[in-house]
């Protein structure tokens, strides 16, 4: 946890676009294609800094990311407190092929050099 703190005051702090703390994607380095995860980095430091706008312009994964990471910890203290019986939908069966597929169709379609294809890269 302490991990995490760190990792977010180092994101909300530090801006990845002036700081050479912050790796450039190697990916796009060798290939000049996005990964899923390129424009992650600043989507975070935005996100930290309430300007939502840019974290779609960035990565748009990263809001289904984060509230999945959220559910996955808030369901049990919702089913604790409200005795509710929500599943926890990280463990499900089908989870990881649906992210899967997820990713992979951002992946393929933020390389897509057409409107509106090309509104999903950084």
């Amino acid at each position: 946890m302490l991990l995490v703190v760190a990792a977010a005051l180092l994101f909300f702090i530090l801006d990845p676009v002036k700081s050479p703390l912050f790796p450039k994607c190697p990916f796009y380095v060798l290939t000049g294609w996005y990964c899923p995860g390129c424009g992650s980095q600043r989507a975070v430091h935005s996100f930290l800094h309430g300007r939502f706008n840019d974290v779609v312009a960035y990565n748009f994964l990263v809001f289904p990311a984060a509230l999945l990471i959220l559910y996955h910890y808030v369901h049990r203290w919702l089913n604790h407190l409200l005795g509710w019986q929500l599943p926890d939908i990280l463990y499900m069966k089908n989870t990881p092929r649906v992210i899967l597929v997820v990713v992979s169709v951002f992946w393929i379609a933020r390389n897509i050099p057409l409107p509106p294809f090309n509104w999903l890269s950084p």
